[in-house]
C-alpha cells in the first residue's frame, strides 16, 4: 500500500489534509518568513495534493549545471525509514529543520516528519540558529551544515549539548580543526555522505566521542574515522578509482559518483575528494579537499586549492584565497601558517586572491582552476 502524505505534526499539532495546505500558503505569504519559506510550503503543497507524482529536486550543481531529478514517492519513503533505522528515530520525537528547502537535504527533512510522525519545527536556515531559538527548545535530531553548527558551538557550546541529541552535518568537508573542537561536545555529531541521487545519507562517521558508542576504543583523531554504509547500502569502485553506491532500497539500484575513495571494504570507505578537482603533479596525486580540511580555520581567509600548468611537474598547486587586499600582501602570512600544515610537494607554487568567490545557489564555491 502506497504511504499517503498528508499529514504533519508541526510543533505539536498534527495538520491534516487542506489545514496542511492551508498552513503551507500561509507560511508562503507571511512578510515574517520571507523567501526561505517558499520552497518548504510549495514541498508540501505538492506532497499533499499531487497524490502520486515524484518529488522534483535539484542536484547541488558544485561540477557543472544542476540537473533536475524525479524521486519515486516509494523511494522517499525507503529512505526516511532507513534514517528512523539509523538513528533510532521515533514518532513524536522532536526534530529541526534549519536547512534550506531547495535542496534534498532540507526536503527530506520534510518527508521524514510526515512518513516516521516526527513533531518537526522549522526555522530561517539563514543566521544564527541558536538566536531562533528558545532555551527550552530541545530536538532528538537536526541536519545541519558545517558552517552552521560551528557558528552555534562558537556562540553557546552549553546550549547544544542541552538542546540537541544527534546532528547530522552534510553538505561539504569538515575541517580537521572543528572536528578537534567538538570532540567532547556532549551532542552526537555524525558527518554524512550521500547525494540527491541517492536521496541523502548512505554511509555516515562519527565525528565525536558522544556518536563513537560502537566505534574503536583510543582513536587518536576523529578525522581519520571512516564513512560506513547505513542499512544494505555497499560500495565498490570504478576503474578511475571512484565511488560506486549500491543501494538496494531505492528504485535505481547503482549510482557512479565522482569521488575518489580508499576502500577498506565493501562498507567502509575514506574519502580522498573529487576526480575533477585532482591535482597531477610530479607523479603524485594531490587532492585539494584533503589539504583543505587542514587549512580551513588556519588561513583567516575563505580558500580553496586548485591546479596551475608546471613545466617541470605537469600540474603544481594554486591557492585561491577570498580577500579584498592583492595576493602579494596577504601571502606572507598566509605562507608561514601553510608551511605548518602541509608537506613540501603540496605547498601552492602560485597564489590568487580574489575579491569574490564563485556559488551555486547552495553557497557552494564553484572552483576556477588555471588556465593551462
Amino acid at each position: 500500500m502506497a504511504f499517503v502524505f498528508d499529514r504533519l505534526l508541526l510543533d505539536g499539532e498534527l495538520l491534516v489534509g487542506k489545514d496542511l495546505v492551508n498552513y503551507a500558503e500561509r507560511m508562503a505569504m507571511d512578510p515574517k518568513s520571507g523567501k526561505w519559506a517558499r520552497p518548504i510550503s510549495d514541498l508540501l503543497i505538492d506532497l499533499v495534493t499531487q497524490k502520486s507524482r515524484a518529488l522534483q529536486a535539484h542536484t547541488s550543481g558544485t561540477t557543472g549545471t544542476p540537473s533536475l531529478i524525479h524521486i519515486p514517492r516509494r523511494d522517499l519513503v525507503a529512505s526516511a525509514k532507513l534514517t528512523a533505522r539509523t538513528f533510532d528515530l521515533k514518532a513524536s520525537e522532536r526534530v529541526l529543520l534549519c536547512l534550506p528547502g531547495e535542496f534534498i537535504a532540507g526536503k527530506m527533512m520534510v518527508v521524514r516528519a510526515m512518513v516516521l510522525g516526527l513533531d518537526l519545527h522549522v526555522i530561517d536556515p539563514r543566521g544564527s540558529i541558536l538566536e531562533k531559538l528558545e532555551k527550552k527548545d530541545r530536538f532528538s535530531f537536526a541536519a545541519m551544515v558545517p558552517l552552521q553548527l560551528h557558528r552555534a558551538v562558537q556562540e553557546d557550546r552549553q546550549r547544544i549539548e542541552e538542546q540537541f541529541g544527534t546532528i547530522l552535518l552534510g553538505g561539504g568537508p569538515v575541517s580537521n580543526a572543528f572536528i578537534e573542537d567538538i570532540r567532547d561536545l556532549k551532542t552526537s555529531v555524525y558527518q554524512s555522505y550521500g547525494s540527491t541521487e541517492t536521496i541523502t545519507h548512505v554511509a555516515i562517521r562519527p565525528l565525536n566521542s558522544a556518536a563513537n558508542k560502537k566505534g574503536p576504543a583510543g582513536i587518536s583523531s576523529y578525522a581519520e574515522m571512516p564513512f560506513r554504509a547505513i542499512g544494505n547500502c555497499s560500495f565498490e569502485r570504478d576503474l578511475r578509482g571512484c565511488l560506486v553506491v549500491n543501494t538496494p532500497h531505492l528504485s535505481v539500484k547503482q549510482h557512479v559518483t565522482n569521488d575518489i575513495v580508499e576502500l577498506s571494504d565493501d562498507v567502509t570507505f575514506r574519502w580522498l575528494g573529487r576526480w575533477d578537482n585532482v591535482i597531477l603533479s610530479g607523479g603524485k596525486k594531490i587532492f585539494p579537499e584533503q589539504l583543505e580540511t587542514r587549512t580551513a580555520g588556519v588561513i583567516p581567509y575563505p580558500h580553496y586549492f586548485t591546479s596551475t600548468p608546471d613545466d617541470r611537474m605537469g600540474q603544481a598547486v594554486c591557492l585561491v584565497l577570498e580577500a579584498n587586499e592583492p595576493a602579494d600582501i596577504v601571502l606572507p602570512e598566509v605562507m608561514d601558517k601553510l608551511m605548518h600544515v602541509l608537506d613540501p610537494h603540496e605547498l601552492p607554487r602560485r597564489v590568487r586572491a580574489l575579491r569574490s568567490f564563485a556559488r551555486t545557489v547552495s553557497g557552494k564555491v564553484i572552483r576556477i582552476g588555471e588556465p593551462g
